[in-house]
């Protein structure tokens, strides 16, 4: 009996670590998949004006800070995306930009893409709290031509 139960846990063991390893260099067990999310934002310039447009001041090679205005009746502009220096990997996995598109009305659309798990069997297995899934955050400032 004890070389039969030693055999099965040695093996399950085993097969644990296998698991373990594939999981984390090759994301076993979970699914990629992004969130979109859109926002308005409103122009820099005030109500009157005929003129509407958005601050943009670039940042390394294609990251962008963006102002503009969170609501149409906010009286100050706010900065957006600004990489917080402090947290460099999380710097690193944001990227922002700006681009002329066919819209409306201007907007920012946020794509997060992340790692989730297949199922709940295998977020038993292998979830840990301190796991950060996010592989990016990707914003886009939308701007009408006119502007």
């Amino acid at each position: 009996m004890r070389f039969i139960f030693g055999e099965i846990f040695a093996l399950s063991a085993v097969i644990a670590v296998i698991l373990l390893s594939v999981n984390m260099n090759n994301h076993f067990g979970k699914k990629k998949t992004a969130v979109i999310k859109t926002k308005l934002v409103y122009t820099v310039t005030s109500a009157q004006s005929p003129i509407k447009a958005v601050a943009v001041k670039k940042i390394g090679k294609n990251n962008f800070i963006l102002v503009y205005k969170n609501a149409k009746n906010d009286a100050q502009v706010n900065t957006h995306f600004v990489p917080d220096t402090s947290k460099i990997v999380k710097a690193t996995n944001t990227n922002s930009n700006c681009e002329k598109n066919n819209v409306t009305k201007a907007q920012v659309k946020t794509v997060t893409t992340k790692w989730i798990y297949k199922s709940s069997l295998w977020k038993n297995f292998f979830y840990n709290k301190n796991e950060d899934n996010r592989i990016s955050i990707k914003h886009v400032l939308q701007v009408p031509k006119t502007w």
